[in-house]
């Protein structure tokens, strides 16, 4: 039996990575090793736990990627039985990927081996505070739970499931139903203070679910 997939990081796609990695690092978040599976450009940034991979053409969208053993004898059943692939990279002399797309939008990708180094113990977090968890956009709650638990998510819905949280080692999902773009929401220990250096820095906006910043790539941050 093939073991669940392991969460690795939210990646996203990035026209400049140099510069998105230069906003991330300029509120704290530190840059770990990668590896050299890439022809392309990548860096992956963190808080001391939870990672963001900055990818210069890889991936068509953000998403949730995770390490699958054996990947190829997973993936190659699927593609036979024509389950529509936004890619799946299988070839001899590739660093196999392959990645499906949630009912609304949301790449769930999945690699054959970590492109990077283990995460760092870090005394400072970063100004966002620590991370707490991703949003992520969703019409009809439980067409998103059925399409994530097959990537080791275990579902606690409200009564009425009118909202629902998504649970795997090393991260939380919330599945929010008025939300068009992916939030990763942060929890600083003194969110005023936060916000104030914040603001020294980088624009950010009060909204509904907290304060806003938006990175380069576009990104939503989300303080609260």
């Amino acid at each position: 039996m093939t073991e669940a997939p392991q969460f690795l990081e939210f990646s996203v796609p990035c026209p400049d990575v140099a510069e998105s990695l230069a906003w991330y690092q300029q509120l704290g978040f530190a840059e770990l090793l990668t590896g050299d599976m890439r022809t392309s450009h990548y860096a992956v940034v963190t808080d001391g736990d939870f990672c963001i991979g900055l990818y210069e053409n890889d991936y068509p969208a953000p998403g949730l990627s995770f390490v699958q053993e054996n990947l190829s004898s997973r993936v190659r059943p699927q593609l036979l039985a024509e389950t529509p692939f936004v890619f799946a990279r299988l070839g001899e002399d590739e660093f196999h990927e392959a990645a499906l797309t949630d009912p609304y939008g949301t790449l769930a990708i999945l690699l054959e081996a970590r492109t990077f180094s283990g995460t760092i113990n870090r005394a400072d977090t970063p100004l966002t505070g620590c991370f707490s968890h991703v949003a992520l956009p969703c019409m009809q709650i439980q067409n998103s739970i059925v399409f994530w638990r097959d990537y080791g998510f275990i579902a606690v819905t409200s009564e009425g499931q009118e909202h629902a949280e998504l649970h795997t080692p090393g991260l939380l999902v919330q599945l929010v139903p008025d939300i068009r773009a992916i939030e990763l929401h942060f929890k600083p220990a003194d969110r005023e203070g936060c916000i104030r250096s914040i603001e020294t820095l980088h624009s950010i906006r009060q909204t509904r679910a907290g304060h806003e910043l938006i990175a380069p790539e576009g990104t939503r941050i989300i303080v609260s």
